[in-house]
């Protein structure tokens, strides 16, 4: 039986990629936007961890994201009293 010949063909080598492009701080609800959609179209690897913590610093800031975190947190509390048991002076 013949022996094959290996290829000489030159395998792609994987490189990390540079950021999109350089960042200001704090962000702006465009850049915001701009990052997101990037991460939507090639993955959460796609940005850096910078990016990354520079997105949530910017969400967790945002009135909207207070209200919300607040609503959660009430909505916890009422289901955590109401896993308590009851004493027999509430009921």
């Amino acid at each position: 039986m013949p022996v094959r010949k290996q290829k000489s063909v030159p395998q792609r080598r994987l490189q990390s990629r540079p950021p999109l492009t350089p960042m200001h701080l704090p962000l702006t609800r465009a850049e915001v936007q701009r990052l997101q959609a990037h991460m939507r179209r090639h993955g959460p690897h796609s940005l850096t961890p910078r990016q990354h913590d520079a997105i949530w610093d910017f969400l967790f800031a945002i009135p909207e994201s207070q209200a919300w975190m607040a609503d959660m947190v009430a909505q916890t509390r009422a289901a955590q009293a109401g896993l308590r048991p009851r004493s027999k002076k509430e009921a």
